[in-house]
């Protein structure tokens, strides 16, 4: 009998020392910190890529971060940020009172500023018209009439860019000549193929095109903008977005719900900080805080 229960006692003590290394393994493997882990980040869809520049140099760092981006609407993100479903995102947006009163008593988001962007008109390049005013664009939008001599053309119904257009014509639904592609890449080849489209975009991704999009550039020009308060007409560039005289800039933030020192939080000062400011620089968008320049003097 004693000879049965040394049996027992050993081998409960085997299965424990088992579990015990296996649960060090696996808090090995899911320990998540400023610099390592995996996380996933929902990127609202204009602003993608930017933002895989910032990962993709991070991960370079970091060889123990794994960073999935998720590309989704506006709508989207909030609705899962809201339904606790995702901790971390990029938006071309600050939230506004009532999306941060929502989290009230919970996790108070963070939000980290790191790049302005502009939103331009592109239309194809044969098109008589080089020059445009944002107000004719959201007096355009609430127009019912059908208009066969124009359309203007947006990435998903659920963009941020669909949003601030309605937002600023007070609609719910737009004009029946306005239409609506799922990507930023579809409205770009539309426009591209259509002389009677202006398409609206984020500068980012002619600044940072895919092959696809790079193809298409022949094929499509940027639209100066007209500046009230200048009562001139701009394009959209780094000096412009930085001097304020290009009238459609938007900042880029990334919003941090983990409620800990973790990934997320790496990833946003990484991206705020000097390395991540000179990326930005580099990809023709504005860093939030220009990077200092070394000059050498040669006394020589």
């Amino acid at each position: 009998m004693k000879k049965i229960a040394a049996f027992i006692v050993l081998m409960l003590s085997f299965v424990t020392v088992i579990s015990c290394d296996k649960t060090k393994e696996e808090d090995k493997e899911t320990k998540e910190t400023y610099s390592s882990g995996k996380v996933s980040v929902l990127v609202e869809e204009s602003v993608v890529p930017i933002f895989e520049d910032i990962v993709t140099v991070f991960k370079s760092v970091y060889t123990e971060a794994e960073i999935e981006i998720i590309p989704a609407t506006e709508n989207k993100i909030l609705k899962m940020i809201y339904e606790d479903s995702t901790r971390l995102a990029v938006l071309p947006k600050k939230l506004d009172e009532k999306e941060v009163n929502h989290f009230k008593g919970k996790v108070a988001p963070v939000e980290t500023p790191f790049a302005k962007d502009a939103i331009i008109f592109i239309a194809n390049k044969t098109a008589a018209d080089s020059l445009i005013k944002y107000e004719d664009v959201v007096a355009f939008i609430k127009e019912q009439k059908k208009d066969k001599e124009k359309v203007f053309v947006f990435d998903n119904i659920n963009s941020s860019l669909v949003r601030q257009f309605r937002n600023d014509a007070g609609v719910t639904d737009m004009s029946t000549n306005v239409y609506f592609f799922p990507t930023t890449a579809e409205v770009i080849a539309y426009v591209a193929k259509n002389k009677n489209a202006v398409g609206v975009v984020g500068i980012n991704w002619l600044m940072q095109p895919d092959k696809n999009i790079d193809a298409l550039k022949k094929d499509i020009k940027t639209l100066s903008v007209f500046n009230k308060k200048e009562n001139k007409y701009f394009k959209a560039s780094q000096s412009t977005i930085a001097d304020g005289t290009y009238p459609l800039v938007r900042e880029i933030y990334i919003l941090d719900l983990q409620g800990k020192m973790g990934l997320g939080r790496g990833i946003a000062s990484f991206a705020a900080g000097d390395k991540g400011q000179r990326i930005v620089l580099k990809s023709g968008l504005l860093p939030v805080t220009l990077p200092p320049r070394e000059v050498i003097v040669n006394n020589q």
